[in-house]
């Protein structure tokens, strides 16, 4: 499936809201943090990763503050999230990494029902069920996974009175190279079969506007052709692992800065392709610059 056709398709399902959108505040793992594990932990080591991001450059949703216009944009994510502390959770240094639920109990935000929340979270849980990594439950599931997300809207719904959410799928990691061989199929397997779990179980909880953004065709997309950032798939990780200060020399040719991200050039175009998607699924009232705040 192309780029324009999926990005048509989900602009098409959701129609501009009503009431104009003040903010957007996002719950999220390594794929947003904007340094706030490193805050926390000095992880992962800067350099060679970008201001404690997890790649070498800004993380997707930087760019969209940066586009958007007038409109703040409140960034919770951090690497190594989970949907929800109770069933498993990263450490860093000491740091134990906040889940999206407690993300939402350790936020101070004003939040209102004129805020957008974004939540884009279940890969480190998934990814967890199957190279046991972190701390957790090892009968921990897939819906387990998704009780999480269901529990971090109510915990929104409950603090803020949020209405307006957007969910993030989880992206193809089947392909990164964490995920061994052996494993590819079950993973893909486990992805698509979460996917589905947390649209259908979402589409049932009642208050909310819902809407999902399908990163994980984008990314099958761009995988798909990585020539067209100017990247290769075929070289590896530049750092084979996660968190070395030893990597390699040319990060600019490879898709993956490490075993578990994508590199910078994918996070710009994913936050171009992001904020194309926004600017037609919602209105964002008032003027000036887009801002980025932990």
């Amino acid at each position: 499936m192309k780029t324009a056709a999926f990005l048509s398709l989900f602009a098409i399902a959701g129609a501009t809201s009503v009431q104009a959108l003040d903010r957007i505040i996002a719950f999220a793992d390594s794929y947003t943090d904007n340094g706030n594990d490193y805050a926390n932990s000095g992880f992962p080591p800067s350099p060679p990763y970008w201001k404690g991001r997890f790649s070498d450059g800004p993380t997707w949703l930087e760019y969209v503050a940066d586009n958007l216009k007038g409109i703040d944009v409140i960034n919770h994510g951090h690497g190594g999230a989970t949907t929800d502390n109770e069933h498993a959770y990263s450490e860093f240094n000491g740091y134990v990494v906040p889940g999206a639920v407690q993300q939402v109990e350790q936020s101070d935000d004003n939040g209102t029902e004129n805020d957008l929340y974004i939540i884009s979270i279940g890969y480190n849980d998934l990814n967890g069920i199957i190279n046991p990594d972190m701390a957790m439950n090892y009968k921990y599931t897939k819906e387990d996974v998704a009780r999480g997300v269901l529990n971090t809207v109510k915990g929104i719904q409950k603090k803020y009175n949020g209405k307006e959410f957007l969910f993030q799928n989880v992206a193809p990691f089947y392909h990164w190279p964490v995920i061994q061989k052996d494993d590819k199929d079950r993973t893909k397997s486990l992805i698509n079969e979460y996917n589905s779990l947390v649209e259908s179980e979402v589409k049932k909880i009642k208050g909310i506007k819902a809407k999902f953004m399908d990163i994980n065709s984008w990314f099958e997309e761009a995988i798909a052709n990585p020539e067209k950032y100017g990247l290769r798939t075929d070289n590896g990780a530049c750092d084979p692992g996660i968190g070395k200060t030893d990597v390699c020399e040319d990060p600019e040719k490879h898709f993956y800065f490490d075993s578990y991200h994508p590199q910078a050039k994918i996070h710009k175009a994913w936050g171009e392709w992001a904020t194309d998607y926004l600017t037609k699924a919602y209105d964002f009232g008032g003027n000036g610059k887009g801002s980025s705040s932990n």
